[in-house]
């Protein structure tokens, strides 16, 4: 079936008079030029380059609008009323795309297609972009994301499909993998691309406009990665009930007090993991009754980082968390014995930092070191319906608190560290007032308010009437 790509067509679906279409023709992606640009009548056909696979429409569309444009400014024109081959090669190369054109009789060029052959390797230009990139970085970002996680995406890609075509990576990830990291990371390699084609290394970017392109989906049907992603933290579906967190912590207190403190802590606050192991006694300020997270922990570099939450809270680098005395928060922490100032308040069964690793293969059970796990066990008793990762513990208070005591969503959000659409004055008018919230009681309702007013009310006028009648 012959599918036609221009930018407006007539009632019987050809183009207008005078649009360049690029369709497919004799098994292969060529643009077609309108007939009356040539004076003897004949039409132009040229190979594109672009390989008939799945979504070539987009690049076709892309192609068709500059050779538009380039028409009806006269660039195709060489300026002696002949096709200007020569502009029409380099075009194509700016879109990463090659054909080997030859001029036949009568100065006409005909087209012998060049399948694409790239300056630098799929895993060289993001190699020379992580370089690029690391200066701006912190560590652990670099370290785990860029040289970790994304280059293994790459490589797993390549090997999937067995080439470095762009289209086919592109699809291979998206049916693979997350679609947040997906979009993410052709958003890099767009930015890796035009690094090249900045420093003269590459012709042209291959993945340019593939990230904006990409919906919500992806990794369909794939077990869900143990991500920290905080776009889903009201989803209770994503949360243990407070009487399941409850279950977890009487099970570790039997089994295995050594991680007590530190899963309570995080069910308490709705810390991050790094957030709970970098937290030290200099963060704990007993007289003013809270906790400050301004620390994280990172498990690939063992490095401590402050926190950098200035895109979502406008140049702020810590969290304020309520302490209220003698609440189950103040009491956890008043239990444990204090140390100095710099130590780590958690610490491992060893009495040193916590490993992340060590506590998730305790959180999940390890066949290798034919270890159970406390939730494997506790399903396994009936006590709890589902697995859930670590980093879920942050969800079950976060719902708690919203659903379970009534607490601003937004109050919550400032506690937590999480994203909320609040304008720069509201915003600082939640962050005085969250800490005087109490995170471990039950908020009241305007109703409850009004209710306990009218109680109030009526008992003084009982009491009133009483003294009357003496």
């Amino acid at each position: 079936m012959s599918i036609m790509v221009n930018s407006s067509k007539t009632p019987t679906g050809k183009a207008k008079k005078g649009q360049v279409t690029v369709r497919e023709d004799s098994k292969s992606i060529k643009a077609c030029f309108p007939r009356n640009y040539c004076s003897d009548g004949k039409q132009i056909k040229l190979a594109t380059g672009i390989s008939m696979v799945d979504g070539w429409e987009a690049i076709a569309t892309k192609l068709q609008r500059r050779l538009q444009l380039e028409l009806e400014e006269g660039k195709l024109d060489d300026g002696h009323g002949n096709f200007n081959a020569g502009r029409y090669q380099e075009i194509l190369e700016e879109y990463g795309l090659r054909a080997k054109l030859r001029v036949v009789k009568g100065g006409l060029p005909s087209d012998d297609q060049l399948p694409p052959k790239p300056e630098l390797s799929l895993l060289e230009v993001w190699d020379m972009y992580c370089e690029y990139r690391k200066p701006g970085l912190r560590e652990s970002m670099y370290e785990k994301v860029h040289r970790g996680e994304y280059k293994k995406y790459l490589e797993l890609a390549i090997e999937a499909t067995k080439s470095e075509d762009p289209l086919k990576i592109r699809n291979w990830l998206i049916e693979n993998r997350g679609f947040r990291r997906v979009k993410r990371l052709l958003s890099c390699l767009s930015k890796a691309y035009r690094l090249g084609m900045k420093n003269k290394l590459l012709s042209h970017d291959p993945y340019e406009g593939m990230a904006e392109e990409i919906v919500n989906k992806g990794a369909k049907g794939k077990a869900q990665e143990e991500v920290e992603i905080d776009d889903d933290v009201l989803d209770q579906s994503k949360a243990y009930t407070w009487d399941e967190a409850q279950a977890i912590l009487d099970y570790c207190k039997d089994k295995c007090p050594y991680w007590y403190n530190f899963l309570k802590f995080k069910f308490l606050t709705g810390c991050r993991t790094g957030e709970a192991i970098a937290l030290r006694w200099s963060n704990v300020e007993w007289d003013k009754e809270r906790v400050i997270i301004a620390w994280t922990y990172d498990k690939i570099t063992k490095k401590f980082y402050p926190l950098k939450n200035d895109r979502t809270y406008k140049g702020e680098e810590k969290r304020r968390f309520p302490m209220p005395k003698d609440g189950e928060l103040w009491n956890l922490l008043k239990s444990i014995p204090e140390k100095k100032p710099h130590d780590v308040v958690f610490e491992s069964k060893a009495g040193k930092i916590i490993n992340d690793n060590t506590f998730g293969n305790s959180w999940r059970g390890s066949q290798f070191i034919r270890l159970k796990g406390i939730i494997p066990t506790l399903i396994e008793q009936d006590k709890l319906t589902k697995y859930l990762s670590p980093y879920n513990t942050r969800h079950t208070f976060i719902t708690h608190a919203v659903f379970d005591l009534g607490i601003d969503e937004k109050i919550v959000s400032k506690w937590c560290g999480h994203h909320i659409d609040v304008s720069n004055k509201h915003y600082q008018d939640v962050a005085i007032f969250a800490e005087r919230v109490n995170p471990e009681v039950k908020q009241q309702t305007e109703l409850d308010l009004l209710k306990e007013q009218l109680r109030q009310q009526q008992e003084l006028i009982n009491k009133l009437l009483q003294e009357r009648d003496k």
